[in-house]
């Protein structure tokens, strides 16, 4: 008896020591997330001293402004082959505002906010790219003063085409999206603020291209395009065109999506946008084997090619190769086709590309057996 109660009681003894050690482990992690939940521990940002980074899928980049009520923001997001996201949250940790201007990756995005409450404000920047590469952005503060009656006036727009992005996200609400638009359209225009006119005709467009109003879309997409040639934003005009190529190809009309998709390429000269240059010489290359030109198709792929050597990216390079190979597993030439998979193959393994890799795993064990 008396070794079983000293047994019992060295099982008392380590069950009360295991709960302490639980509970204080508990504690500690419970108040480690309520201090990162509570306390801003973001990197203050400066403004004249602007922060380059990398970044990659799910990270999550996290800043710091400082601001007192009545003071309006502006910062500069500058993508460089990366599609990036930036919510800005109040001191409560509300969301103020999500800003992702369709750029593919390349260009700057404007935020505009404005201070209702003194206190820090984040900002996240991150992106849904799975990227196999990691790509830069450049965040800067271009201006932080006192807030303006045309102040007020954007923000109220910049809320108008929010509340739309938010409708025309949703099947079910993309026509209701429109009268928001409508809203923001016309401040933006009472301003002059071309930019802004223009990136609301874009959105405008996208959402009569969804409910298939392709005339409304087109026509929508049209002004744009002619504010984006006025401004001299060659992005946003190669990108409109391409646009217009996928609408015109939807309708299988593909001559004339072809004929939009070279209108694109002088414009992305004009930006210097290299990497979208060499992807749309593989689309125009893909335009003709639709058309089934294939001496058109060989050349354009001979040159996106020779165009993807040239950049340092990897996943494009892998890219154009991969595209390379189906063009040749289309006219039937499988040893080629077998060649370029691999090669493309090789550079996709080196990026951690599982998902691509299985899909070109297959197409090479097809080829084989046939």
């Amino acid at each position: 008896m008396k070794v079983n109660k000293n047994k019992n009681c060295g099982y008392i003894k380590n069950f009360w020591f295991l709960s302490y050690v639980s509970f204080l482990l508990f504690y500690i992690l419970l108040g480690a997330n309520c201090s990162q939940n509570m306390s801003p521990d973001g990197e203050q940002l400066v403004q004249g001293k602007p922060v380059t980074k990398e970044v990659i899928n799910k990270d999550v980049h996290v800043y710091t402004v400082k601001l007192e009520r009545g003071q309006f923001l502006t910062l500069f997001v500058e993508q460089y082959d990366v599609d990036l996201i930036t919510e800005v949250y109040t001191p409560k940790g509300d969301l103020l505002g999500q800003f992702d201007t369709p750029t593919s990756g390349r260009g700057t995005e404007q935020i505009r906010i404005g201070a209702e409450t003194s206190g820090n404000y984040n900002i996240e920047i991150y992106t849904l790219s799975e990227r196999a590469e990691p790509s830069k952005y450049k965040v800067e503060i271009d201006s932080i003063r006192p807030t303006t009656e045309r102040d007020h006036q954007i923000l109220s727009a910049i809320k108008f085409h929010q509340e739309a992005d938010k409708l025309r996200a949703k099947p079910e609400t993309i026509r209701e999206s429109l009268p928001f638009y409508e809203k923001a359209l016309q401040i933006w225009r009472g301003l002059g603020e071309l930019p802004d006119e223009a990136n609301t005709l874009r959105a405008m467009g996208f959402a009569y291209q969804r409910i298939e109003e392709l005339e409304n879309a087109r026509n929508h997409f049209g002004q744009a395009l002619e504010i984006w040639e006025k401004i001299g934003d060659w992005r946003s005009a190669a990108f409109t065109h391409i646009i217009f190529g996928v609408i015109s190809k939807k309708q299988n009309d593909y001559e004339n999506g072809l004929q939009e998709d070279l209108k694109a390429q002088p414009f992305w000269e004009k930006a210097d946008d290299i990497p979208e240059y060499t992807q749309n010489l593989v689309r125009i290359g893909n335009d003709y084997l639709k058309l089934q030109k294939r001496a058109e198709a060989v050349t354009y792929f001979e040159q996106a090619l020779e165009q993807s050597r040239r950049l340092e990216r990897r996943s494009i390079q892998a890219y154009v190769l991969s595209e390379c190979g189906n063009a040749q597993a289309t006219f039937g030439n499988k040893n080629e086709a077998l060649n370029f998979y691999r090669q493309s193959l090789e550079l996709w393994k080196s990026l951690n590309q599982d998902k691509v890799v299985a899909g070109l795993e297959e197409k090479i064990a097809k080829l084989q057996v046939n």
